[in-house]
C-alpha cells in the first residue's frame, strides 16, 4: 500500500511542476499581449472563456470551477459513487488544459484548487491501478493527493499537512496518516528537485510586534473579515441567481461576466487579470504602492470569473485582494511596516474567504520564506478576520461549494451517475 501512495505522490509532484511551468507560462504571454495593446483584451478575454466552457461543456461539467468542492463531495459516504468520475485521468487532463486555457485569456483565477483536484484525482487513480479498493485506503488516498497538490503548488509541505487536517478533517484517517504525511512530503521533495528551493513571494521586508502594533492588526483583520466575507456571500449568491440564466443561456452568461473581466482590466491598467502574484509580489517589494481600486476590482473580477463555471482557484486571487488591502491600510497608521500589515491582510483575507485560519496564516508564512519573526501577527489576523468572516457568511466557502454541488446546482450529478453506471462502476 505505502509503494502505491509512494508512486502517487511522485506523480502528484511532477504534474504540479508541469502545471505550475505551463500556467506561469500562459499567464505571462498573456500579459505580453495586453502591454502591447490594452484593448487586445476586449476580444481575447471574451473569446478565450467562450472557448473553455465550449469544451467543457461537450467534455463534462466535473472539471469546471476550483475543483475543491468536487474532492469535499466525494469523499462523503453518500457520493463514494461519484469518485470514478470526478477523479479519472480525464479531469486531470481537462482541468490542466482549460485552467491554462483560462488564464491564456486573462481571467481573475488561480492554479492552486485545480491543484489540489488533479492531485486528488491522481492519487485515486493510482489507487485503482494498484487495486486498493478498500475504503478507508482510497478515501486516504483522495485527502493525502488533494494535500500534496496544496504542497506542491505553494512549495509549502507544512501548508499541505495543515490543509488536509483542517479541510479534510471530516475524511482523515488516523491509520494512514503517516503515510498521507509522507505521501506530501514526497511531492514537495519533486518540486524542490526540479524548481529548487524559492517561495513564491521570495523573503519580504517587514514585521510587526503584536504587543505594540494590535491595532492596525485588529482593523487589517476586522476589514479583511467583512470582506471576505462578503465575498463568500456575494458568490454562493450570484451563483445562484445565474444559474438558470446560465442552464438556458450559457455563453451569453460567460460574454456578460468575460466583458466585465475586460472592464475592470481597462479600468486597473491590467492590474485585475490572472492570478494576482504578480500585483502582490509588487506590493509586498514596494516596487507599487495600491489604492482600494485593486482589492475590489480583484475581488469583482475573481468573482465573475467563477460566474463563468471555468476551472480555477480562488486562493492566489483572495491573497492578492488581501495584498491590496493591507497595502492601504498600512498607510494609515505612521511608523508601522506597510510589509508586514500586507502579510498580515494576506492571511487575514484568505482566512475570511475559506475559513481556514491555520491553513491561511500557514500559506503566507510559507510563501514568504517561513518567516517565523511575523507568526503571531499572522495567527492573530487569520483567527480574529476569519471569526469576522462569520458575521458576513456563516459556512466555509469549500463547504457551501461542496452543497450547491450536491443539489446539483451547476453540476449534473444526475448525468454523472449514469455516466458512472453505464461505465460498470459499482456505486458505493
Amino acid at each position: 500500500m505505502r509503494v502505491v501512495f509512494w508512486i502517487g505522490a511522485l506523480l502528484v509532484g511532477l504534474i504540479t511542476v508541469g502545471f505550475a511551468w505551463v500556467a506561469e507560462y500562459c499567464a505571462s504571454l498573456f500579459f505580453q499581449m495586453q502591454q502591447r495593446s490594452a484593448l487586445l483584451p476586449i476580444l481575447v478575454t471574451p473569446l478565450g472563456m467562450l472557448l473553455v466552457v465550449a469544451v467543457m461543456r461537450r467534455t463534462g461539467p466535473e472539471s469546471q470551477g476550483s475543483g475543491i468542492p468536487q474532492v469535499l463531495v466525494v469523499l462523503k459516504q453518500r457520493y463514494h459513487w461519484l469518485r470514478p468520475t470526478f477523479l479519472s485521468f480525464r479531469v486531470i487532463l481537462m482541468k490542466f488544459a482549460l485552467t491554462c486555457m483560462g488564464l491564456l485569456s486573462g481571467a481573475s483565477i488561480g492554479r492552486e484548487g485545480p491543484s489540489v483536484h488533479m492531485g486528488a484525482a491522481m492519487m485515486y487513480s493510482v489507487g485503482r491501478i494498484g487495486r486498493l479498493q478498500q475504503k478507508y485506503v482510497d478515501t486516504s488516498l483522495i485527502v493525502a493527493g488533494g494535500a500534496a497538490g496544496v504542497s506542491a503548488a505553494f512549495n509549502a509541505p507544512l501548508a499541505g499537512i495543515v490543509f488536509a487536517i483542517e479541510e479534510l478533517a471530516g475524511s482523515f484517517e488516523q491509520r494512514t496518516s503517516g503515510t498521507l504525511i509522507l505521501a506530501i512530503i514526497l511531492s514537495g521533495v519533486v518540486v524542490l528537485a526540479i524548481a529548487g528551493h524559492y517561495s513564491f513571494f521570495g523573503h519580504p521586508q517587514g514585521t510587526l510586534d503584536i504587543t505594540r502594533d494590535w491595532l492596525a492588526i485588529g482593523v487589517a483583520a476586522l476589514v479583511c473579515g467583512l470582506l471576505g466575507g462578503a465575498f463568500s456571500r456575494m458568490l454562493i449568491a450570484g451563483s445562484r441567481f445565474l444559474s438558470p440564466y446560465a442552464r438556458r443561456h450559457p455563453y451569453r452568461v460567460v460574454l456578460l461576466c468575460a466583458l466585465v473581466v475586460v472592464f475592470l482590466g481597462l479600468v486597473t491598467g491590467g492590474a485585475t487579470y490572472g492570478s494576482g502574484y504578480e500585483q502582490a509580489r509588487h506590493l509586498l517589494t514596494e516596487e507599487a504602492q495600491g489604492d482600494w481600486t485593486f482589492p475590489l476590482a480583484k475581488m469583482a473580477a475573481t468573482l465573475v470569473s467563477y460566474f463563468t463555471g471555468i476551472p480555477g482557484g480562488l486562493f492566489s486571487p483572495s491573497l492578492a485582494a488581501g495584498a491590496g488591502v493591507g497595502n492601504v491600510l498600512g498607510g494609515l497608521f505612521p511608523g508601522i511596516s506597510v510589509v508586514g500589515l500586507t502579510l498580515v491582510a494576506m492571511a487575514a483575507f484568505l482566512a475570511a474567504v475559506i475559513q481556514r485560519p491555520i491553513t491561511s496564516f500557514v500559506i503566507v508564512m510559507e510563501l514568504t520564506g517561513n518567516r517565523h519573526d511575523i507568526l503571531l501577527p499572522l495567527m492573530a489576523g487569520a483567527f480574529l478576520a476569519a471569526a469576522v468572516s462569520k458575521i458576513v457568511w456563516l459556512r466555509p466557502l469549500y463547504d457551501s461549494l461542496a452543497d450547491r454541488l450536491q443539489e446539483g446546482e451547476g453540476m449534473a450529478l444526475d448525468r454523472a451517475r449514469v455516466v458512472g453506471t453505464d461505465g460498470g462502476e459499482e456505486k458505493r
